[in-house]
């Protein structure tokens, strides 16, 4: 047993698949110092970058954090408030096993490294995010499946002033959809999410 207790919320916290106890048991160490009074756990992923070694990503209710090297005891090297994040991005790369996960802010983009990218994971993610008190973003895939094409350029998008967010959310999903950004199966998740709101 740990001489670290469980992190707050971290029972009920999603937990990709891949993060072993052992880094489990590494992540309560670096996070008891890192976080605030009362903040909460509320997903765990396994996460990497090349330029600078991260291992996880923590999304608490207050910030999203990504962890350093383990041999270096998981120190938090990206500390990114929710309150600055206007949308977070995961954008598939390559052979769509992986997916890289950008926070938007105003002062700009922040990589947090990149995720395996499997519906499962996806769906984590989102429902960590989701889970805030805040204003709910929309995590969505942007194109890169060889041999989608991008949405028509001059494909009219219809203004959104006056109209519900979740008829905006379903019309852009579905364009998604239609220029083969998405398949069959993860357009009908994303419908499903939007929809169980």
């Amino acid at each position: 047993m740990s001489d670290y207790p469980p992190l707050p919320d971290e029972g009920t916290a999603y937990r990709d698949k891949k993060v072993s106890k052992r880094t489990l048991r590494a992540a309560r160490r670096s996070l008891a110092l890192a976080l605030q009074p009362g903040e909460e756990v509320q997903g765990f992923f396994v996460s990497w970058r090349i330029r600078r070694s991260i291992s996880l990503l923590v999304v608490t209710d207050r910030r999203l954090l990504t962890l350093g090297d383990p041999s270096a005891g998981l120190p938090v090297v990206d500390d990114v408030p929710r309150s600055v994040v206007t949308e977070l991005q995961v954008e598939r790369v390559k052979t769509f096993s992986m997916g890289r996960v950008t926070a938007l802010t105003d002062d700009g983009p922040v990589g947090l490294g990149t995720l395996d990218y499997t519906p499962e994971t996806f769906n984590g993610l989102d429902e960590a995010w989701a889970r805030s008190d805040g204003p709910r973003l929309p995590v969505i895939p942007t194109l890169g499946r060889p041999g989608a094409e991008p949405p028509p350029a001059d494909e009219p998008v219809p203004p959104e002033g006056g109209r519900h967010p979740l008829v905006a959310e379903l019309e852009s999903v579905a364009r998604l959809h239609r220029s083969g950004a998405l398949t069959d199966g993860e357009f009908a998740a994303a419908k499903a999410r939007l929809l169980g709101r």
